[in-house]
């Protein structure tokens, strides 16, 4: 399987679950101070100020915005927008892969705020057409963190919102103090199963195993999500299996898998399904992805892990 098309299955698989620049003033701008940053796509972001009309591209960044209290400044969604309940109610302006260029523009964005990979032509196209766009894209915890706030900074909500964003940066600090100094166990994190696909390195999930204390095996097959032999998933024998709700719901189908049985995560128990949104979407509901992927490496020290609906 080609890079590009394994990157395509993968994402279709999260994003059909609940889904995954350059900045110019635009209409709609409101009153604030000058704005600049370099966004994730390495695009130089200048506004002279806080915008009030924005459509969203990533259901990462809808997310962001109703967390940061800013809905009613959000204009136009993708199909795959589905959290909060709310934003289903908002206009679609397309799906997250080929949204609707003219329905973008018709709902008159001070900026369209996209992410990066599989939108790449998009942002292009949307530039092409004097549209600006600024592209979130995180892949590391402290780049989901950093982003939230220049979401808030972008909508006008910094300092409305500053405390919230704190405590959530807090949560952050307190699993990587509590997982100092423990044994880095080893964690392996499925994204699909046929092929079997890790989440590798320069990813999201890579980053929030490394904080969370613990060893990501799948980084050792490559970057991004590449295919990871069973050979391979033997000989590393992880201390803890995770998979997410797209490939999997039951963990039972996981420990049946033939030969999965001399895996030690197996033997003992410790084969995890998890919500693929936690980790998936490079949003706020992330810390919970990373205090659940703690309490999966390290039970001892953060309690057992409780499986939604416990």
């Amino acid at each position: 399987m080609s890079k590009v098309i394994k990157r395509v299955a993968v994402c279709a698989i999260i994003l059909s679950l609940a889904a995954i620049s350059y900045a110019g003033c635009g209409n709609g701008g409101i009153e604030g101070g000058e704005i600049s940053f370099t966004d994730d796509s390495g695009r130089k972001v200048s506004l002279q100020g806080p915008v009030d009309r924005v459509v969203s591209l990533a259901p990462s960044n809808t997310e962001m915005i109703y967390w940061l209290g800013a809905e009613d400044k959000l204009v136009g969604v993708t199909t795959f927008c589905d959290y909060p309940a709310a934003a289903k109610k908002k206009p679609k302006i397309g799906d997250f892969t080929t949204p609707n260029i003219e329905k973008i523009a018709a709902q008159d964005p001070a900026v369209v705020l996209a992410t990066g990979g599989l939108q790449d032509s998009v942002v292009n196209s949307l530039e092409g057409l004097g549209i600006d766009v600024i592209v979130f894209d995180p892949i590391t915890v402290d780049g989901v963190m950093r982003d939230i706030r220049r979401m808030a900074e972008v909508l006008g909500v910094e300092d409305e919102q500053a405390g919230k964003v704190e405590d959530l940066e807090k949560r952050v600090a307190e699993v990587r103090d509590r997982a100092k100094g423990l044994e880095t166990r080893k964690v392996f994190f499925e994204i699909y199963n046929q092929p079997l696909t890790a989440a590798g390195t320069g990813t999201l999930i890579d980053s929030m195993i490394t904080d969370a204390g613990a060893l990501n095996t799948g980084a050792s097959a490559g970057g991004g999500f590449p295919q990871y032999s069973e050979e391979q998933l033997f000989n590393d024998d992880p201390y803890a299996y995770v998979a997410i709700k797209g490939t999997m719901q039951d963990p039972e189908q996981i420990s049946k898998r033939p030969g999965y049985d001399r895996l030690t995560a197996v033997k003992d128990g410790r084969v995890f399904v998890v919500e693929d949104n936690l980790f998936v979407r490079p949003g706020p509901r992330v810390v919970d992805g990373l205090e659940a992927l703690s309490s999966i490496a390290h039970p001892e020290v953060f309690g057992e892990y409780e499986v939604e609906g416990d």
